[in-house]
């Protein structure tokens, strides 16, 4: 390819848009990367003047500007990173490849939604025979009893869709569950224990489906999200996430488990690239890898490292000025004022 790749990252504002840049930087391909988000004060939207201020993707006219915005900048592939996006996206992703004649990296809606509801992805372990703690959405209070006897206490109540630290409760009294029994968008989870460490894992497939790279990091957490990660080698256990990997067949899966009597009990998915991408790039380039595959058509080989390493998350400041708050509003309106003129080809 005989021009710079383009490329464009949602929600470079939150860890996750930033991990997918810092591994994009990291790469040797010849890279423009454009960034979205939010807010004016998002902080990597002032890297430099590649930069627009995006609806919210809850607004109805977000895929209609992705679009735009794309066509506009003659974008190549599309990273979205923000939950609430991916499952909008995932749905509309043949609309945008269609008009854009850009690439999406974002996995069928059918296994999307196996990753965004916690329960939908209780049942596909367990469909499959993958370890997971016991789940259920109960109806009765006779039913947590149940539940309680068989997984015991403390055991936890969290809503179906959120991700990090929102809405989840480690219970030790069952009275307490009350509040939560008949609504669907609560789940009822065995505790896992955590004396053997909460991991995090990274798991690339190729084209061929086959795994092109696997990292699993033991982690320690702040807020909901990665903030120390040690490196962990262990053939048994990145065979599990592999299987796992390969048996939902998204292209990128980040999961999450804690380890008990030496194998992996898995509670979460997310079916995107993670806040630990830059992380995971020591081992694979993830971002790189599906430029390679699906921009410039190459066959991308199995990334091995046997590189350990312990990676601690620090604060950094980026600073700018009024000036340039004010020219990237000007970006983004005249972005704004294309949508509004254009007819958006779907």
């Amino acid at each position: 390819m005989g021009k710079s790749v383009r490329v464009l990252v949602s929600g470079v504002g939150g860890d996750v848009g930033q991990g997918v840049i810092k591994a994009l930087q990291k790469s040797n391909l010849d890279l423009e990367i454009y960034k979205i988000c939010v807010f004016e004060d998002s902080s990597f939207l002032h890297l430099d003047d590649k930069s627009f201020i995006a609806p919210f993707s809850a607004d109805e006219s977000y895929i209609d500007y992705l679009i735009t915005l794309m066509n506009k900048l003659k974008i190549d592939i599309f990273f979205p990173t923000v939950d609430s996006e991916i499952v909008k996206i995932s749905k509309n992703k043949d609309i945008l490849e269609e008009c854009t004649n850009a690439k999406v990296f974002v996995g069928d809606i059918d296994k999307v939604l196996i990753c965004d509801d916690k329960y939908l992805t209780y049942e596909f372990l367990t469909k499959h025979g993958f370890a997971t703690p016991r789940t259920i959405i109960p109806n009765s209070f006779v039913e947590v009893q149940n539940f309680v006897n068989e997984v015991g206490t403390p055991f936890v109540v969290k809503k179906r869709w959120d991700n990090g630290a929102k809405n989840f409760h480690i219970l030790k009294d069952i009275e307490e569950s009350k509040i939560f029994i008949g609504d669907d968008d609560f789940i009822f989870q065995e505790y896992l224990d955590d004396k053997e460490g909460e991991f995090t894992c990274g798991v690339y497939l190729g084209e061929d489906k086959r795994i092109k790279g696997v990292c699993i990091l033991k982690r320690e957490l702040k807020c909901g999200s990665t903030y120390k990660a040690r490196r962990v080698r262990d053939k048994e256990l990145e065979e599990q996430v592999e299987n796992v990997a390969k048996s939902l067949g998204l292209k990128y899966l980040n999961i999450q488990a804690r380890k008990i009597g030496g194998k992996f009990y898995i509670f979460e998915f997310n079916g995107r690239l993670s806040g630990t991408t830059a992380t995971v790039s020591r081992v694979f380039n993830a971002p790189e890898m599906a430029i390679r595959e699906l921009v410039l058509n190459e066959r991308v080989e199995r990334s091995e490292s046997d590189e350990m390493f312990v990676m601690m998350r620090y604060h950094e400041e980026i600073y700018t000025d009024l000036e340039k708050i004010e020219n990237l509003h000007k970006r983004s309106d005249e972005i704004n004022k294309l949508l509004q003129e254009s007819k958006v080809c779907h």
